[in-house]
């Protein structure tokens, strides 16, 4: 019976397990895929949250595509005049207005979400068993040092560890050198959040890489792991699809081919201030995510 319910929600379409609306949604994409925007919610020394990751997860045809967003890139966001970053829309209106944001600017019709913070990301890495990443630099590795010192401060300014406590943490997660590192949550979190090495293209770089890895990493966990994994992205994530929708979208991950990836802006489709990416030519940008997913 578990076999027979694994195979029916691994055939069945992700969009027969829920029913959801896409928010200013544009053309309907082509079938065949299941989209997923998944936001990554970061947190300055202000308090202020913006969704500093963004990567559009495509399932479908034996295949997973990560897509990021740019988050600099110069949107209009609804209900709100001029030109914004794209990060703004999820600290002005949470997820749903970041969804119509993305679909009214690019095009899309994305209707799913799933969000992870500091606090969500690390176990659902652990539940995992870690991520394998290759090529760490010793710069990341010491940026990853700083991300981590700023989690476990964090930690302990909310009173969720004594100093002593805290210290010891931070000797045993610091990376020693870079290299072909196997990643716990915290290393993970504290390498996809590296700023300061290089720009954004390369932050985002590193936030798909981690994203392959857990991937590559459920993979081999076999359908009990998925399971026990999309039970706990359940209770961990703030996302709008329900169980069965998380379990099917997981074996069908489980059993793609291979994970390819992308980034949105393309080169040569904006203007880049240094702050902003201004001029985006977003009908380009959508023909260019066609044929990425699609071929078309």
């Amino acid at each position: 019976m578990l076999f027979l319910a694994f195979g029916a929600l691994y055939v069945l379409p992700v969009s027969a397990l829920g029913r959801h609306q896409a928010p200013g949604a544009a053309v309907p994409l082509p079938s065949g895929y299941t989209h997923v925007l998944l936001i990554g919610a970061d947190m300055d020394a202000s308090g202020t949250s913006r969704s500093d990751t963004m990567v559009i997860c495509s399932v479908g045809e034996g295949r997973v595509l990560l897509t990021s967003l740019q988050r600099d890139t110069g949107v209009i966001i609804p209900g709100y005049s001029g030109l914004s970053r794209l990060n703004a829309a999820y600290h002005y209106g949470g997820a749903k207005l970041l969804l119509e944001t993305v679909n009214r600017n690019f095009g899309l019709d994305l209707s799913l979400y799933a969000l992870v913070d500091y606090d969500s990301f690390p176990p659902l890495i652990d539940a995992l068993g870690g991520v394998d990443i290759a090529g760490i630099t010793n710069e990341e590795a010491n940026q990853v040092n700083a991300n981590i010192y700023e989690l476990l401060l964090r930690q302990y300014k909310q009173g969720l560890l004594n100093k002593e406590q805290a210290q010891k943490e931070f000797l045993r997660l610091q990376l020693k050198c870079g290299g072909d590192l196997h990643l716990n949550g915290a290393q993970a979190l504290g390498y996809a959040r590296i700023r300061k090495t290089d720009s954004d293209y390369g932050r985002t770089l590193r936030q798909r890489k981690v994203l392959s890895a857990a991937i590559r990493s459920l993979k081999s966990s076999g359908p009990f792991g998925v399971t026990r994994f999309a039970v706990k992205c359940f209770r961990a994530l703030e996302t709008n699809m329900n169980t069965l929708e998380l379990i099917s979208l997981g074996e069908k991950a489980l059993f793609s081919s291979e994970i390819q990836q992308f980034r949105l802006p393309v080169n040569g489709s904006f203007t880049d201030s240094g702050s902003m990416f201004y001029d985006v030519d977003y009908a380009r940008n959508r023909e260019e995510f066609l044929f990425f997913v699609y071929g078309q």
